[in-house]
């Protein structure tokens, strides 16, 4: 589906345009805005220029009513979908049909599970370690992680992760009633392993009483592995919980061990005898090594409480295990659908093949994803590369920085790599499925073969850094991003196709053009400027610069904190900083070429604040969006993002045209002047 120049989404109500006449020659200035439909002009833009430019949608809207991007986000999800179900490849019509089959018992799949895993019941520390070994080159990681890390510039080694080493138990952290369904969960599953792998257990006198201690203990286990992964909502460095990181190469063992360091500030309680060897012992369990034989990892384990710190007994980690395992799976069991239409049960399970394997579903629908991007390819590019030249201007000239730091950014922003759309080819990799296999056993299958594809290519693509991103993402997301490992920049297909990212919208192209330089500023926030050119974790700053660079974090901080991330809930400005730093540049760099581009086409006065009015307003509507309260409950506890609506509103109030241009000379979102922070 071909979207063009007077595209119009109906959703409820009313009406999204996409319909602007750019035409320059005698430029008449419109008496109307292009959006002025979704406008509550009843709003003063200086309270809320967010409702100022949306608020009459919202008045005609519900609460999870989809926004603008949500809708052809839903749009060309569905087009995937189809082209899959429509498809010959042969792996394609495997799944198709598994998908399609008749619900096998939920008793059968967790046999099923139980039953390829093999998981043994551990009798100490060690057999416990190997057992959690075995399920990892299955591709399942519980409690520790062990990754193919792609991120670095050497992708020849491995990273082990401990996750669930804190001292608190953060149950806030699971708010908003998911406790109690994480705790019906654990019970339905360990309920249904006991009626497969031990009913008699299930008639005995007291099991009910043991069967809720036993589902505490594992709701106690996942709580510290979500707060260990989420604590806070900090994205710093200093709080990943690392036990080392294994490197093939001299110049990394300065990072490695500073990322030792970082562990032990955090109360990772990392040895110095935790060597490469011994870490590689302790995870190749398959080539003959157990657990019991690595010492410095025994040892850690005893001085921590490790993973027996809330499950303290073997029963309770063979438990974990096998929950764990069934858990990992559960989206594929069809029985747990009942009720549900047959279209939402396939959505949801191809859903959830794109999270178990985006590599195998970029395969599987790449001709679809390469066409919906296709269009807006070249555009993005040529696009990017002017938001560079713009970022390069800006950096020659910031007051703040030194010379010395000057020179390392303009390094580092020359050397950030572009990826954008689908590529001509995928990466090397196939996937083969067994015949007879039900939906559940292709999952664990793909799960053990995604695993050794990721370890097949180490040491393989130094020179090919677009390979991590075929593993790793799913190229049917609404998304774009940037990695600081890899100083790269990557944009997805749905940004640049044809509704999202039209040829001949002007005021939408540099809406969304607003987050290609998001991304590209994240290389330079909070987290990313710890990163040079080459993505090494190293400190180019001098310490002026670094000085002033983090007074400026403290003002953006500041700002974000007068706001309100729900009603009563004050916003965390800490949490949010790399977020909101990315936003504002990303505003400043997509409205400098716009307004360029237009004063270029020979716009002035009155001509050109109207199209800089369109500008801010379609910046708005790029991010319309109707999140339930405990949809931004959420947000706040584990996301790095603000809500929508404050993304808009402190940006916005950072730019003197803004001002000007609204008429704002007071209101709630007033800032004097020299409140108003600059940094990229």
């Amino acid at each position: 589906m071909k979207w063009v120049l007077a595209a119009i989404l109906i959703s409820g109500a009313s009406v999204f345009t996409s319909c602007v006449d750019n035409s320059i020659d005698n430029p008449v200035v419109p008496d109307h805005f292009v959006n002025e439909a979704l406008m509550d002009k009843t709003v003063k833009p200086g309270d809320d220029f967010y409702m100022y430019a949306l608020g009459t949608w919202f008045n005609s809207h519900k609460e999870g009513d989809p926004g603008y991007m949500d809708y052809y986000d839903a749009i060309y999800s569905n087009e995937v979908e189809k082209s899959l179900f429509a498809s010959d490849n042969p792996l394609a019509r495997h799944l198709v049909r598994n998908i399609e089959a008749p619900a096998p018992s939920l008793n059968e799949d967790v046999k099923a599970v139980l039953d390829y895993l093999d998981i043994q019941k551990p009798t100490g520390i060690g057999m416990l370690l190997t057992e959690i070994g075995k399920l990892q080159d299955k591709g399942l990681n519980p409690i520790f992680s062990k990754r193919v890390d792609m991120h670095m510039q050497t992708h020849s080694f491995q990273e082990i992760v401990s996750r669930g080493i804190l001292t608190r138990t953060p149950e806030y952290l699971l708010g908003i009633k998911r406790t109690d369904l994480l705790k019906s969960s654990i019970k339905r599953i360990l309920t249904t392993i006991d009626n497969v792998a031990d009913p008699e257990r299930t008639k005995a006198a007291g099991y009910e009483a043991e069967l809720e201690e036993r589902v505490s203990a594992i709701l106690a286990e996942e709580q510290l592995i979500y707060a260990t992964a989420h604590d806070g909502g900090d994205t710093s460095d200093s709080d990943r919980q690392s036990l080392w990181n294994v490197r093939d190469i001299p110049e990394y063992i300065e990072a490695g061990s500073f990322a030792r360091g970082r562990a032990t500030r955090a109360g990772g309680g990392v040895e110095d005898e935790v060597t490469r060897e011994t870490l590689e012992e302790a995870f190749h369990p398959m080539a003959g090594a157990i657990f019991d034989e690595s010492p410095a990892f025994k040892k850690y384990m005893e001085q921590k409480g490790g993973i027996t710190t809330v499950l303290k007994t073997m029963d309770n980690c063979y438990d974990y295990l096998r929950y764990y395992a069934v858990m990992s799976v559960f989206s594929y069991m069809k029985a747990n659908y009942a009720g549900n239409s047959e279209g939402d049960v396939k959505s949801n399970i191809v859903a959830t093949l794109k999270q178990t394997s985006p590599f195998l579903m970029n395969k599987l629908s790449a001709d679809v994803l390469r066409k919906m991007g296709q269009a807006g390819a070249d555009r993005c590019l040529t696009m990017l590369e002017k938001l560079r030249t713009v970022f390069r201007q800006r950096i020659e000239t910031l007051d703040w920085l030194s010379d010395a730091t000057r020179q390392e950014a303009l390094k580092k922003l020359e050397a950030m790599q572009f990826f954008v759309g689908m590529p001509d080819n995928l990466s090397e990799g196939e996937f083969t499925l067994d015949e007879g296999n039900t939906l559940v056993e292709d999952a664990l299958s793909i799960i053990a073969q995604n695993e050794a594809i990721r370890h097949n290519m180490c040491g393989k693509i130094e020179q090919h850094v677009r390979a991590f991103i075929d593993y790793e993402i799913d190229y049917s997301m609404k998304n774009a991003f940037y990695s600081c490992e890899m100083n790269c920049l990557v944009i997805l297909p749905l940004f640049i196709s044809e509704g999202m990212f039209p040829a001949d919208d002007d005021y939408t192209q540099y809406a969304v053009a607003t987050v290609f330089a998001h991304e590209m500023t994240h290389g330079f926030d909070a987290r990313g400027a710890k990163y040079d050119k080459q993505g090494n974790l190293t400190d180019w700053w001098s310490s002026e610069s670094q000085a002033k660079f983090e007074a400026k974090q403290q003002e953006m901080i500041a700002l974000y904190n007068r706001m309100e991330a729900y009603p009563g809930q004050p916003a965390d400005g800490k949490k949010t900083l790399a977020e909101n730093m990315a936003d504002y540049g990303g505003m400043t760099l997509a409205y400098s070429l716009f307004k360029q581009k237009k004063m270029d086409e020979g716009l002035q006065g009155a001509a050109l604040d109207y199209a800089c009015q369109e500008f801010f307003l379609h910046y708005a509507k790029l991010w319309l969006e109707y999140p339930t309260l405990a949809q931004k409950k959420a947000l706040y506890l584990a996301d790095g993002h603000s809500i929508p609506q404050n993304r808009i509103n402190v940006i916005v109030t950072l730019f003197d045209d803004w001002y000007r241009l609204f008429n704002v000379t007071d209101g709630k979102l007033y800032l004097a002047p020299e409140k108003r922070v600059q940094i990229w």
